[in-house]
C-alpha cells in the first residue's frame, strides 16, 4: 500500500484515515452543547459537568500510549477493532445509565480509553502510506477531519439534545460508532509496512523516555498541544456563555458552531496552496500571529454572539495552518516508530486538554476577557517555541558547517 511519491496522490488510505480519526473526535464535543441541561437534570454545577469532558479527554491521551506501540507491533488493524470495541462498550453503559452520573462518568471515561486508538491509527495509516510532500498533503486533509469534527459535532449534538433530549446524544453516537465499527471490520487493510512483531510492554517506558527527552519531538508537537487546549478551553466555555448569557437554545448554539468550521478549512487550503512557496516556519508565525489576534479582538470588544465567533473562528484558521505542518514535522523522522511518536504527542495531547482545560474553565477562563488573555498568553508561549526551535536548527547547521 505504500506510495510512491513521483506516481499520483493515492486518496484511499488517507479516506480510510479520515474514517477512523473522525470516530475518536466526535466523542469530544458532541456532548459539549448538552452541558447545561445535564448539569440541570443531574442537579450537578457546570464544574461537575465538566468531568463528562476531562475524563473523557484523559482516557483518551492515556490509552494511547498502549496503542501506539502495540499498533506498530501486531498492526493496525486488530487495535482498530480493539479500541472500538471498548469504545463502544463506554457508549452502551452511557445510554442505559445517562441518569446515574456516576456511571456516566465511568462511561466516558471508557469511550475515551477506546477512543485513543483513533487518533494514534489516522495518523499512523498516512504514515505507512506516504511520504514526503504526500504525507504533508495528506496530513493536511486529515487535520480538516481532526479539527472540524470537534466543531462540527456540536452542530449535531445542539439539535439532537433541543429536539430529542440530551440522552439521544448518546444513542446517535452508539448509532454512529456501529456503523464505522462494521465498515472499518470489512474494508479496512492492514498498512503496517513490514511484517508483525511481538509486543513488549517492557520496552514502552524505555522507548517513551527517549522520545519524551527528544527536543524535536517536543518542539514539533507543543504547536498542537498548545491550540488543542485553546479549542477546548473555548468549546467547554462557550455553552455557558452563549446559552446562560446571551440566552441562544442549544440548537441555535450547535448551528452557529459550523461558522468557525471554515476557518478550519480556510487554514488548511491556505496551506495547501501557499506551502508550495513559503517556508513552513514562515507559515507557523502566521498562525501564531492569527492566534493573538483573535485574543486582542476579544479584549477590545463586548461580550455578544458575533464577537466571540469572530474570534474563534481566527482561531481555527490558525489551527488549519499549524496542525498539519506541526505533525508532518514530528512524524518525518519516525518512520518505524511511528505509532509510538503519535501516541505519545496524542497522549499528552489530550491529558493537557483534559485537566488544564478544566482547570482553566473551572478557576480562571470563565469570561470573554480572561479567555482573550488565555489567547494571547497561548500564542506568546508558541512563539517561543518557535523562535527555540528555530535557534536549535540553526545550531545543528553550524555544526554541520563545520564538520
Amino acid at each position: 500500500m505504500k506510495t510512491d511519491i513521483a506516481n499520483s496522490f493515492n486518496k484511499t488510505p488517507m479516506l480510510l484515515a479520515m474514517m477512523i480519526i473522525a470516530t475518536g473526535q466526535v466523542g469530544v464535543s458532541i456532548y459539549l452543547p448538552s452541558l447545561p441541561m445535564i448539569s440541570e437534570a443531574l442537579s450537578i454545577d457546570a464544574g461537575q459537568a465538566q468531568w463528562l469532558v476531562t475524563l473523557f479527554l484523559v482516557g483518551f491521551g492515556l490509552s494511547q500510549l498502549i496503542y501506539g506501540p502495540l499498533s506498530d507491533a501486531i498492526g493496525r488493524r486488530p487495535v482498530f477493532i480493539l479500541g472500538q470495541g471498548i469504545y463502544l462498550l463506554g457508549t452502551l453503559l452511557c445510554v442505559l445509565f445517562s441518569q446515574n452520573i456516576y456511571i456516566l462518568v465511568l462511561g466516558r471515561l471508557l469511550q475515551g480509553l477506546g477512543a485513543g486508538s483513533a487518533s494514534v491509527l489516522g495518523r499512523s495509516v498516512l504514515r505507512d502510506s506516504y511520504d514526503g510532500a504526500q504525507l504533508t498533503k495528506a496530513l493536511s486533509y486529515i487535520s480538516m477531519t481532526a479539527s472540524i469534527m470537534p466543531i462540527i459535532a456540536p452542530v449535531f449534538g445542539g439539535w439532537i439534545a433541543f429536539h430529542l433530549g440530551w440522552q439521544a446524544v448518546f444513542w446517535f453516537v452508539m448509532v454512529y460508532l456501529l456503523a464505522i465499527f462494521v465498515l472499518g471490520w470489512f474494508i479496512l487493510p492492514e498498512t503496517l509496512p513490514y511484517q508483525p512483531r511481538r509486543f513488549e510492554p517492557s520496552k514502552l517506558l524505555s522507548t517513551y523516555a527517549k522520545l519524551i527527552i527528544n527536543p524535536q519531538v517536543i518542539g514539533s508537537a507543543s504547536y498542537n498541544w498548545i491550540s488543542y487546549l485553546g479549542a477546548v478551553v473555548s468549546l467547554s466555555l462557550f455553552p455557558y456563555l452563549m446559552q446562560q448569557e446571551l440566552g441562544l437554545t442549544a440548537a441555535q448554539y450547535g448551528s452557529l458552531m459550523i461558522i468557525p468550521s471554515t476557518g478550519l478549512l480556510v487554514g488548511s487550503v491556505a496551506l495547501n496552496v501557499f506551502s508550495r512557496y513559503v517556508s513552513t516556519s514562515k507559515m507557523l508565525a502566521v498562525a501564531i500571529a492569527i492566534s493573538a489576534f483573535s485574543g486582542i479582538w476579544l479584549w477590545f470588544t463586548e461580550m455578544t454572539v458575533f464577537n466571540l465567533l469572530f474570534a474563534f473562528t481566527w482561531l481555527t484558521v490558525a489551527q488549519g495552518l499549524s496542525f498539519p505542518i506541526s505533525i508532518s514535522l514530528l512524524l518525518a523522522p519516525h518512520k518505524r516508530q511511528a505509532g509510538a511518536v503519535s501516541a505519545l504527542s496524542g497522549s499528552i495531547q489530550m491529558v493537557i486538554a483534559g485537566v488544564f482545560g478544566a482547570l482553566l474553565v473551572e478557576n480562571w477562563v470563565t469570561s470573554q476577557s480572561t479567555l482573550a488573555v488565555f489567547y494571547v498568553v497561548s500564542a506568546m508561549a508558541m512563539g517561543l517555541v518557535l523562535v527555540s526551535s528555530q535557534w536549535r536548527q540553526h545550531q545543528v547547521n553550524a555544526v554541520n558547517v563545520i564538520d
